[in-house]
């Protein structure tokens, strides 16, 4: 049997005599030192004594020439102690020594070939030695296993080979022993002395509290070196939040989330720690169990980050069912997101579903039933005037010769004014009608917008034995929007199979949807329409027949009126967007080694999406097109839909793959269980094919048999629709995207007595969008981290800390353009009209010099657990830096393109994250018992400060070719030194007070200084337009939070559990919706108002008590729309009332404080459930979106809406559900 190299260091220098003295000293010293705990040595070697009244020291030299044993004592407590006769053959070590030992006062230990014998105190107490064996099903040794003497600290580890040893004392009633270890159930064994133990420890495969996945492989808490926010989907989840994204609001630090619309099936914007790109997307990355998803259809980066753009069509996971998720686990830092790549370089949001437990089948049924509400006039958030105040204002206007000249829409109070000056209508009905109208005060939102009732099933079977696990669910979702005709329906289904046999493993995954959704078309605009139409307008005759009023044709210069009417809009109108996806994976495993595994995954992903938007023949929009004569009936020559509607077709189908193995190495490293060595290598290969076709066709008949009737354009018919039909948009176009990627990925981490932990990650990646000519082809991104344990070591006496850690990491990302190329793309068109032959345009410019952007990240976090858990959290600080990001330089058009990208911007962002977990009061029961009360309260913040830095251009300038001043106003300019997304806003300076005009600082042609009159417009000619925007305007703040968070609270006693989320927002700046039409014209009498104007300034003297303009003159209103400025080339703004809107005065705080969910949740008991065999049950009622708390000078406005919209969007509306899940 082989010694290891300090026993035989030993046993040479016991042949010296003359050094025996100190030998033994120095052994002594060593041993005391070291753990109590020794794995068993050479225990089957027979030993046989026959001595009469011998020493103890010969008696040990005797033993120690019958077997490899050493015997370390102390020579004087050996040599003064009693002899002993005794005659043994053919015993173990441990007995031969029970026996010799026995009535000396002496005690033995073992350390593997060595026998320490010490003296016992009279104190102490005699031990009982538990031995034993801890393998998994597969009888593999498990090293570095806890075990644990229950309810006491006494406690040792298994060794390399599985085994261990423990000293219990002996007055221990019932030795009842604990084995823990990472990844297997836990495990109670009673224990006996000489009964050694033989322990099976199985895979924990349902509960995920102790790990956290980083989608490729898991990571132990313990052992995480990185910035992970987990959550447990049971702890977020409420009825009414039918999609994964929506449940994070208010629960990730560092996570920006914006909901602008309030429409089913919007898609909300989020960011994780701030924005690393300027013209790529900012959307994070969505992995589910491991294989990273890609959306639907490949919106432009353009649209997803802008915060003004509502996606309708969905991203990569809105149609999962929330149901069906069992953890989320969010990474933020660059030791986290490393390992996938430049595709995380905005974060990866990692889903875990829910996989089988073992057990008998247990059926879960989830059946929830939600009620919207639709917004009122008697809401805060609808702040716009009722009939008579409308009247009130057209009859103003009316005074001041300003509306008859501009009327657009003959309706309302100007078309009755009309009609009895022209002698239509008679005073006297003149005069009831005007009353009519002012009492009409007509519920827009109650004609277009409903109340809405939806409901959500989920059914699903769960179950398994040690060797398969299955887990299946179906789910059905009918969610009804408040607009009238809109609806989102999603029908899912998954699946997930493990199957464990010796040292393979196989899981088997299938996902898959099917979402319909129906909205109104944007361009009928139903949201807008409902707040923006005067209360004096009907939309129905005395007869309840449709009222049709005409308006004038939008967009065009032929003046042409047609009819109108809302309600025949949207029923003759439509648009659908169905998508269906489904996706599968395989992963197989083997356990090469108890310390090795090697796997294997595939994964294959399919999704299609059609979108079809319809105008009827009957609609307004086509009847611009159409451009019948109203009186005769003849359409005109120059219509461009002759005959039938318009039907816009879009489909897109992505097909995606990806094929991944791996080694996974994890393993102790010595015997006593201090290092421990954790490696994996990833080889990766995936591939993105996105295929699209888009057609826009008109004669569209769908009441004939969805025919497309033909058009007769033989001669000179219709030339206008001829040319139309030449458009890229009538002729169709075909798309095609691929992607491919080949990655390598490795990640070593090591540790110390589980004090200590050391990690590195690096990826290789290269891409083809990068030419021969860049240095950059091949970008390595790698990450290192660590983590110090303190309260392992240093802090261990501690009694009140339970845990204390402190994280830091460095990594270092890369980012790609999607949609450049080192090679000349040319997009080849139809036949040119002007020259009958087809012709071709430039999509992409060469671009053989274009750099990744780069990313270094930095990042320190200290968590901790304290009072016996009952106080816990974090607290962190990171630092991102990207150089080399792209921008856009404008080229000239000699090119055949305008624009061009380069690496020429530079971003930081950084931020405080703050976590806290609280039980101030928990009385309830550790074994199951819900008897007691139970409170925590778990608040969180993260801020993200984001600034635009320039290399060259000194701060506060420009680092753009070309802008205008729109791009001030709404916040796409970028400026050094200033966040992305800040805007910028007119100076008011107050109210004429000779007319009610608004005044700007820098407004003025005229100024005097000193005595002398300047003019401006000199003045402004010697400066650059950038100059000049900067005189007339500062800076409003950030159209997007630098602070947001949530603070959780859930309060249970007995069968109660009452939760609620509180989600806050603070430092965005929004405007407010405007008042007037940006060109300057008249408010048409079809136009409702917003309810300030009611306070607008009426007489001198009123300058002083309100900032709301009057109503001008008509004389000179013409004037102001021609101002001194307009045909300058420094041209700041359009108009002083587009000025007015665009103002700082319509400037006010986003900050907002939402209660964005509550649960009232009771537990049927169960006994109660054992009558009806049921396993388990419970009933609750929720409400999402109950109420927010926001600045009064929002006058009811959506703090999450910017204001800078076209068009009004649909508030985030309240719902209430009642919810129903039992288990057979």
């Amino acid at each position: 049997m082989k010694k290891n190299r300090q026993m035989r260091f030993l046993r040479n220098r016991i042949l010296k005599k003359a050094m025996d003295i100190m030998k033994l000293t120095f052994i002594l010293l060593f041993v005391s030192s070291m753990p109590l705990s020794a794995a068993l040595y050479s225990q089957n070697t027979k030993i046989s004594l026959q001595v009469k009244e011998s020493s103890l020291e010969k008696v040990f030299k005797l033993i120690e020439q019958q077997s490899d044993y050493l015997f370390v004592y102390n020579h004087e407590q050996v040599e003064n102690n009693k002899r002993i006769t005794v005659d043994i053959k053919d015993m173990e070590i441990t007995q031969v020594l029970d026996i010799c030992l026995k009535g000396t006062g002496l005690y033995y230990e073992l350390m593997d070939n060595t026998v320490v014998i010490r003296k016992r105190q009279q104190e102490e107490k005699k031990n009982v030695s538990i031995q034993g064996k801890v393998t998994d099903r597969d009888s593999i040794p498990l090293p570095g296993v806890t075990v644990r003497l229950k309810g006491t600290t006494i406690g040792t580890a298994t060794d390399t080979k599985g085994e261990f040893k423990l000293l219990i004392p002996n007055d221990t009633s019932k030795i009842v022993l604990l084995f823990t270890f990472i990844g297997m159930k836990s495990v109670e064994k009673v224990a006996k002395e000489g009964k050694p133990l033989h322990v099976i420890l199985k895979e924990e495969t349902a509960t995920l509290d102790e790990v956290v996945s980083y989608g490729y492989y898991k990571v132990d808490k313990r052992h995480l070196t990185s910035s992970v926010t987990s959550l447990k989907a049971v702890d977020i989840a409420v009825a009414g939040i039918n999609t994964v994204d929506q449940m994070l609001e208010g629960h990730v630090p560092g996570m920006i989330f914006i909901r602008n619309s309030g429409q089913v099936g919007a898609t909300p914007k989020v960011k994780i720690r701030g924005t690393t790109t300027i013209l790529g997307s900012t959307a994070p990355l969505w992995v589910l169990d491991g294989i990273i998803l890609t959306d639907p259809v490949n919106v432009d980066p353009a649209s997803v980050n802008d915060l003004d753009f509502v996606n309708l069509l969905g991203n990569a996971i809105s149609g999962l069912n929330p149901d069906d998720v069992d953890q989320i686990d969010v990474l933020k830092d660059a030791s986290a997101t490393a390992i996938y790549g430049p595709k995380a370089s905005n974060g990866v949001i990692v889903i875990t579903t829910k996989k089988g437990k073992v057990g008998e089948p247990s059926i879960s049924y989830s059946v929830s039933g939600t009620y919207r509400l639709r917004p009122r006039y008697t809401d805060r958030s609808v702040n716009v005037m009722n009939s008579q105040e409308r009247i009130a204002y057209s009859r103003e206007l009316i005074n001041a010769q300003l509306a008859i000249p501009d009327l657009k829409s003959w309706v309302g109070y100007e078309s009755a004014y009309y009609d009895y000056c022209n002698k239509v209508i008679t005073h006297d009905e003149f005069i009831n009608s005007v009353r009519a109208m002012e009492t009409a005060n007509t519920d827009w939102l109650g004609t277009l917008m409903r109340d809405t009732y939806s409901q959500n099933h989920t059914l699903s079977l769960s179950g398994g034995t040690n060797n398969i696990r299955y887990y299946a669910s179906l789910g059905y979702m009918d969610e009804l929007g408040n607009l009238r005709g809109e609806q989102n329906k999603r029908y899912s289904g998954l699946v997930n199979l493990n199957v464990d046999y010796k040292r393979f493993s196989l899981h088997f995954g299938l996902n898959a949807n099917l979402q319909k959704k129906e909205y109104t078309p944007k361009d009928v605009g139903m949201t807008d329409y409902a707040y923006n139409t005067s209360r004096s307008v009907s939309p129905y005759n005395k007869d309840g027949s449709l009222l049709y009023y005409q308006r004038l044709t939008s967009g065009t210069n032929n003046n042409e009126e047609h009819a109108f009417n809302i309600i025949n809009e949207y029923k003759n109108s439509s648009d659908d967007i169905d998508t269906d996806q489904i996706g599968l994976n395989l992963n197989l495993g083997y356990k090469v080694l108890p310390f090795l595994k090697a796997e294997v995954v595939f994964a294959y992903n399919v999704s299609h999406t059609n979108e079809q938007i319809y105008f009827g023949e009957d609609t307004w929009y086509i009847s611009n097109l159409r451009r019948k004569d109203r009186e005769t009936g003849v359409i005109s020559n120059f219509s461009t839909c002759p005959v039938g509607g318009e039907l816009q077709i879009s489909n897109t189908k992505n097909n995606s793959y990806s094929l991944r193995a791996s080694l996974n190495f994890n393993k102790m490293l010595d015997e006593n269980q201090r290092h421990q060595l954790t490696a994996n290598v990833i080889g990766e290969l995936s591939s993105s094919k996105y295929t699209g076709f888009s057609i826009t066709r008109r004669g569209y008949l769908p009441g004939r048999g969805m025919i497309f009737d033909a058009i007769d354009i033989e001669g000179n018919k219709y030339p206008d629709y001829k040319k139309w039909l030449m458009t890229p948009k009538a002729l169709g176009r075909l798309s095609h995207n691929l992607t491919n990627l080949v990655g390598l990925v490795g990640s070593v981490s090591y540790s110390y007595e589980n004090s200590y932990i050391l990690n590195t990650n690096m990826r290789i990646d290269a891409s083809n969008k990068f030419g021969d000519a860049s240095n950059d082809r091949l970008l390595p991104i790698w990450s290192v981290s660590g983590r110090w344990n303190m309260h392992e070591n240093i802090l261990s006496d501690v009694s009140w800390l339970n845990m204390l850690a402190l994280k830091m990491s460095f990594g270092y990302q890369g980012n790609m353009s999607a949609q450049d190329s080192p090679r000349l793309i040319i997009q080849r068109q139809g036949t040119n009209i002007l020259f009958n032959e087809y012709f071709s345009t430039i999509n992409r410019y060469p671009n053989p010099n274009l750099k990744w952007e780069k990313t270094s990240t930095y990042n320190i976090d200290l968590e901790f657990s304290l009072f016996q858990n009952k106080v816990q959290g974090s607290i962190g600080y990171y630092y991102r830096n990207t150089s080399d990001a792209f921008l856009n330089k404008k080229v000239s058009t000699v090119n055949g393109i305008e624009n061009y990208t380069v690496n020429a911007g530079h971003l930081t962002n950084q931020g405080v994250e703050v976590t806290l977990n609280l039980t101030p009061v928990n009385t309830m029961g550790t074994n199951g018992s819900r008897k007691g009360f139970i409170w925590r309260f778990n608040p969180n913040l993260g801020s993200v400060i984001n600034q635009l830095i320039d290399k060259v251009t000194p701060k506060d300038k420009l680092i753009e070719d070309e802008i205008t001043y729109s791009n001030y106003l709404d916040g796409s300019v970028q400026v050094s030194g200033q966040p992305l997304n800040t805007f910028y806003s007119y100076k008011f300076k107050g109210l004429d007070p000779r007319n009610g005009a608004p005044l700007f600082y820098g407004a003025d042609r005229f100024v005097t200084r000193e005595g002398e009159k300047i003019d401006m417009k000199e003045v402004y000619a010697g400066m650059d337009k950038e100059e000049v925007y900067m005189t007339v305007m500062e800076r409003s703040g950030c159209r997007e939070p630098f602070l947001q968070g949530g603070v959780s609270n859930y309060l249970g006693w007995r069968n109660l559990g009452l939760s609620f989320n509180l989600a806050y927002s603070f430092g965005s700046k929004i405007r407010l919706f405007r008042m007037y039409p940006s060109d300057g014209s008249i408010v048409g009498p079809e136009r409702n108002l917003r309810k300030e104007l009611t306070k607008r300034w009426q007489r001198s003297g009123d300058e002083s008590h309100t900032n709301i303009p009057g109503i001008l003159p008509h004389s000179e209103w013409s004037k102001t729309l021609d101002p001194w400025w307009s045909n300058e080339p420094y041209k700041f703004a359009r108009n002083i009332w587009d000025m007015y809107d665009n103002s700082n005065t319509r400037v006010v705080s986003g900050n907002y404080v939402r209660l964005q969910s509550a649960s009232l949740r009771y537990v049927i008991p169960d006994q109660f459930c054992k009558k009806l065999y049921l396993k388990s049950a419970y009933v609750s009622i929720s409400g999402t979106d109950l109420f927010t708390i926001c600045s009064r000078k929002l006058k009811g406005q959506d703090p999450s809406q910017s204001g800078t919209s076209d068009l009004i969007n649909m508030s985030v509306r309240p719902t209430y559900s009642l919810q129903l899940n039992v288990t057979f």
